[in-house]
């Protein structure tokens, strides 16, 4: 299962890195793309996991849809930050660079919020192990995508370094 992941997530990120580094600047329908893209695999690989009975699965799947839905915004949040700071590399100032970094880390604490929030969702209706289950599944997959997005994003002053 993890091996699937990882390859998907390498042609997600192959995708997504190229729209960014190429136009500089990723646009609202690039992101979209890269989103539906990952939604719908994701839902597959979460369906594969989870291995639920129908009954199961049709409450799981009314909550994780509504899970996503607050989930994409919060992944556009992150990918627009990510956009800026390709946008502001060459000319990073400590405003910016001060203003990238926070609008990040409260991106992640509002990801891990929303995580616990809907923990507590799967676990009234599906139990505990269940719940677990899912959200051992989803941190996984959030600290995928965060390792990616860092191995595929040059350090401050990285690319000058090279330059030079």
């Amino acid at each position: 299962m993890k091996n699937t992941i990882n390859k998907f997530l390498a042609v997600l990120f192959l995708v997504s890195g190229t729209f960014i580094s190429a136009n500089a600047q990723a646009t609202k329908d690039e992101i979209q793309l890269v989103q539906s893209i990952w939604g719908m695999e994701k839902r597959q690989i979460v369906t594969d996991f989870m291995a639920l009975s129908p009954a199961e699965a049709e409450k799981f799947f009314v909550i994780y849809d509504k899970f996503t839905v607050e989930m994409k915004k919060l992944g556009e949040e992150r990918l627009m930050i990510i956009s800026e700071y390709g946008v502001n590399y060459s000319k990073m100032t400590n405003e910016k660079a001060d203003e990238l970094i926070t609008h990040l880390m409260k991106n992640n604490t509002n990801v891990d919020k929303l995580i616990t929030k809907y923990y507590a969702m799967f676990k009234k209706d599906l139990g505990g192990l269940t719940a677990a289950k899912y959200v051992q599944l989803e941190l996984y997959l959030q600290t995928m995508i965060r390792a990616e997005l860092q191995n595929n994003i040059p350090f401050i002053g990285e690319l000058d370094k090279k330059v030079n």
